[in-house]
């Protein structure tokens, strides 16, 4: 019989927290489950997760959570963990030992709760993570950050669109002096106010930030009056529609030629971002098929040498871009043409590298066979030797070896990483054994 995790985490808390229930004491899941106010107990990832039920008042939810600091160890006195409470579509943490401490977690749940516009809160590697709509993320994040005072300590705290497309990130941290620059994320909350579509994302402390204003909202001319500039938000880059530049090019950067250019890259389905500078414009950024081969069409005739990459999701790391599948350009042509094309469209390909006579193949862990299929044919329609690689994360270096085709031939890994999983090798195999049968 095959067991969920959460069922397994359920059934390892009844021993872990069901110690004393011999003794004639219900184990201290069995208690928080009785408590008037929880609608369930369970343990997740060795943590007891606590939901309580809905709309339960603030007065009524203070009150529990004493209890539960007060009493709690009376049937467990082995737990070690925090308790996590669900509060709606909020999650705050408490520890079950008698204290008169604010639990700030708690406050913060319940701000987010009254307050009513952020839809979700969460943990994060360090500290809060709130997805509030896009529109209102730099007044959430000023109001979050007020909610309670801060309990010291170090924690990373933010709040997104749940797009991404909006973030506000900050450390928290008195001892080291690092908090909330507030005038930056005041004037990216008041240009969102002013301008509904304006997106972007302010982070701390090293102060950077971008700011993207959406053309419905502002002519760029109009923009080009009034500026924010770096005085305010440190490192600053600067967006308008699908342009970007660094602020100090900003200004100078939209030649005639560039704002004909933008016009006409706006119009193409796929087409995510363009990237100028004071010389002029330098890469096209796609997100599918469609934005790659109407970037190439768009651009081919241009004398200038432009970048085209194909980037499919927004990195997690806040102001960074997310990593490219490949990067092309506008001279793309031939074999290389042919295969960004395949590519661009095989959403199992997490990054393809092309040289002279050798290239690499780097396929997601849940890629599909029939999308293996493609990759691998089309790989080997104009190379005979080329390395694969498998990735856990598209988002970051965390790769593995497959083996590589060589002269034909499919080598599987040799030794095989730990971080592999084998059953992707006969996969391989399968499907390269298909491919040469044709």
């Amino acid at each position: 019989m095959l067991i969920s995790r959460r069922t397994f985490g359920t059934l390892a808390g009844g021993v872990v927290l069901g110690a004393l229930a011999g003794c004639g004491k219900p184990s201290g899941l069995e208690w928080l489950r009785s408590l008037d106010g929880v609608q369930s107990a369970e343990v997740v990832d060795d943590r007891i997760v606590l939901t309580v039920v809905e709309r339960l008042a603030d007065p009524d939810l203070r009150a529990l959570v004493e209890k539960i600091k007060h009493d709690f160890r009376t049937y467990d006195e082995d737990y070690d963990s925090s308790i996590e409470l669900a509060v709606d579509s909020h999650h705050a943490r408490i520890y079950p030992s008698p204290t008169t401490e604010v639990d700030t977690d708690l406050e913060r749940a319940l701000w987010l709760r009254k307050d009513g516009r952020a839809t979700s809160s969460t943990y994060g590697p360090s500290g809060m993570v709130v997805t509030a709509p896009a529109s209102v993320v730099g007044a959430v994040a000023l109001g979050f950050d007020q909610a309670v005072p801060s309990p010291g300590g170090r924690s990373t705290h933010r709040v997104e669109s749940a797009d991404r497309q909006v973030v506000v990130q900050w450390v928290d941290s008195p001892g080291l002096g690092f908090k909330l620059d507030r005038v930056a994320v005041g004037r990216f909350a008041e240009l969102q106010r002013r301008y509904p579509g304006t997106t972007g994302w302010v982070e701390g402390p090293d102060r950077r930030a971008g700011v993207y204003f959406a053309t419905a909202d502002i002519s760029l001319d109009a923009l080009l009056g009034a500026l924010p500039t770096g005085q305010v938000f440190g490192k600053l880059e600067l967006g308008w529609g699908i342009a970007c530049a660094p602020e100090a090019d900003f200004p100078k950067a939209f030649t005639p030629r560039v704002r004909t250019l933008t016009a006409a890259l706006t119009k193409v389905p796929g087409v995510t971002r363009l990237d100028i500078d004071s010389s002029g414009p330098i890469r096209v950024t796609v997100n599918d098929r469609a934005g790659y081969l109407g970037a190439i069409s768009t651009t081919r005739g241009l004398e200038t040498y432009l970048l085209i990459e194909l980037v499919r999701a927004p990195s997690r790391y806040i102001g960074r871009a997310g990593r490219s599948v490949f990067r092309g350009s506008n001279n793309d042509k031939g074999a290389k043409f042919r295969l960004y094309s395949a590519v661009a469209a095989n959403v199992g390909v997490t990054e393809v590298q092309l040289g002279a006579n050798y290239g690499n193949l780097t396929v997601g862990h849940d890629i599909t066979d029939a999308n293996l299929a493609a990759a691998l044919n089309v790989m080997a329609a104009d190379l005979d030797n080329f390395a694969l690689y498998v990735s856990q994360d598209p988002d970051t270096l965390d790769i593995a070896a497959l083996g590589e085709v060589k002269k034909g031939t499919y080598i599987p890994p040799n030794p095989i990483s730990p971080k592999l999983d084998a059953a992707l090798i006969p996969r391989v195999t399968k499907a390269w054994n298909n491919h040469t049968a044709r």
